[in-house]
């Protein structure tokens, strides 16, 4: 009987966690200034001063109301959808932070 307990516990704890790994996200923290602002595209290009993704960048925006909230030459810190930021690829902002 101990050793069912045991089996059975053995299944069943790492089903129960199995659902944390497909939710987790890895974000990168970056600031910048912002140097030009593309409606149409919804597209974004900013001098990121942050270690990790220094120099200018293209980030993409999903929503009208993200675009308003942002003006050129102003520095913003935001949130991408990875955890590195490479030369010639357009990550997704997905959080704005106030100032």
């Amino acid at each position: 009987m101990k050793l069912l307990k045991i089996f059975a516990f053995t299944l069943l704890v790492p089903s129960a966690f199995s659902h944390v790994s497909a939710i987790a996200e890895d974000e990168l923290y970056l600031c910048g200034i912002i140097k030009d602002i593309n409606q149409k595209n919804e597209t974004i290009i900013i001098d990121v001063q942050s270690k990790s993704c220094h120099g200018l960048r293209k980030f993409k925006l999903h929503t009208l109301k993200e675009m308003q909230s942002v003006n050129t030459d102003e520095r913003k810190c935001f949130f991408i959808d990875s955890n590195r930021c490479n030369v010639g690829f357009i990550y997704n902002i997905i959080k704005i932070e106030r100032n």
